[in-house]
C-alpha cells in the first residue's frame, strides 16, 4: 500500500536526520565532452551552508575490486593507480584530476567519512566520469601469416590486397580510405584491391574520426609497392634450371663440405698419433736411485758409484 505524500516527506527527513547531510558531486568549469588528457577537478556539497567537509570523503568504484575504494587517504592504490590529489582548503573538499587518462573514467561520489551501517544512504548520487580518446591507427593485411603492416607493403602483381584499419578509441570510430594523387574516398575500414595492378601502387591513407568529436582524428599512410613478374624471386616453368646446372649447383658445395670433413679428420688422425709417441729420452749416463730398482735417471757429472750401497 503507498503511502500519503506526508507520510513520504516524514520519512525522508527522517532518514536524513539519521545519517546526517546528503552531499552531492559536481565538476568545476566543464562544459561538454572530456577529452583525454585534460584537468578536470570534482566537488563535493551539501545544502547546508558552511557545513564541516571534513565530515565527508571522495570514493570511486573500482570495477577489478568490485567495491568503492576511498581517494580521501593517500594509499598506494590511490598513488600508483588512480593518481588523484585530494584537498581540503577553505572549508571546500576537491578531487583533482591532472592529465586525464582511461583509467580515470567511472564512477564517483562524495560519502560521510563517519557512516556506519549503509554508507549509500549517506552517499551522493554517482558522478559518471566518461573519457574521450581516440590514439593510434593501425593497419594489417587479411590473409596472411603475419598480419602487421609497417610503412610499406609489397605484393605480386594480380594479387589480392586487402588492408585493415583499426584504432583504439573511446568510442567505435569512423574510418575512411583515399589514395594520394586521386579523388576517391572509401568510407570503410578495408580497403579491397583485388587482381592489384602496376598502375594501383601508390600511398594510401586510413582515417579514423571520433563518431561525436570530428576533430579528434587519427590518420595512418602506407606505400603499396607493387612488383612485376621479372623482379620476383620465384622461377617460373619455362625458366627452370636444366640439369647439369642443377647438378653442379648442388654438387660443388657439397663435394666441398666433404672435402672440408676429411682434411679435418686426418688432421685430428694425425695429433692423436703424434701424442702416442713417448719423447726421447736425454743421453747420458742413466744410474739406479737405489738397490734393486729398475728405474734410473740421466746422470751428466759420469758418477761411476751407485747411489746406494
Amino acid at each position: 500500500m503507498a503511502l500519503p505524500a506526508p507520510l513520504l516527506l516524514l520519512a525522508a527527513l527522517a532518514l536524513r536526520g539519521a545519517h546526517g547531510e546528503i552531499p552531492t558531486v559536481r565538476l568545476i568549469d566543464q562544459e561538454g565532452p572530456i577529452l583525454e588528457g585534460s584537468y578536470v577537478t570534482l566537488e563535493c556539497l551539501t545544502d547546508e551552508a558552511g557545513a564541516d567537509m571534513s565530515q565527508f570523503t571522495f570514493q570511486k568504484y573500482s570495477r577489478w575490486l568490485h567495491s568503492w575504494v576511498s581517494l580521501d587517504n593517500p594509499d598506494r592504490l590511490r598513488c600508483w593507480f588512480f593518481d588523484v590529489n585530494v584537498t581540503r582548503a577553505d572549508g571546500r573538499l576537491l578531487l583533482a584530476i591532472g592529465a586525464l587518462q582511461s583509467w580515470h573514467a567511472g564512477a564517483y561520489r562524495c560519502v560521510a567519512a563517519n557512516s556506519t551501517g549503509n554508507a549509500s544512504a549517506s552517499a551522493s548520487a554517482e558522478l559518471s566520469l566518461r573519457v574521450e580518446y581516440l590514439r593510434s591507427v593501425f593497419v594489417t593485411r587479411a590473409h596472411t601469416w603475419c598480419g602487421t603492416v609497417g610503412d610499406s607493403v609489397a605484393v605480386m602483381e594480380g594479387e589480392d590486397v586487402e588492408l585493415q584499419c583499426s584504432a583504439d578509441a573511446s568510442q567505435p570510430p569512423q574510418y575512411e580510405w583515399s589514395r594520394q594523387g586521386a579523388d576517391w574516398v572509401v568510407a570503410s575500414s578495408v580497403l579491397t584491391l583485388p587482381h592489384v595492378s602496376r598502375e594501383q601502387a601508390g600511398t594510401y591513407e586510413c582515417r579514423a574520426q571520433h563518431p561525436s568529436l570530428p576533430h579528434l582524428a587519427r590518420s595512418r599512410a602506407v606505400r603499396l609497392d607493387v612488383q612485376g613478374p621479372q623482379s620476383s624471386y620465384q622461377l617460373e616453368p619455362g625458366l627452370g634450371l636444366s640439369t647439369p646446372v642443377l647438378l653442379l649447383a648442388v654438387g660443388l658445395p657439397a663435394l666441398l663440405l666433404l672435402l672440408l670433413v676429411l682434411g679435418l679428420s686426418v688432421l685430428v688422425l694425425r695429433r692423436r698419433q703424434a701424442a702416442k709417441i713417448p719423447t726421447g729420452e736425454e743421453p747420458g749416463q742413466r744410474t739406479p736411485i737405489y738397490k734393486g730398482s729398475l728405474e734410473s735417471v740421466p746422470s751428466v757429472a759420469g758418477d761411476q758409484q751407485p747411489l746406494v750401497l
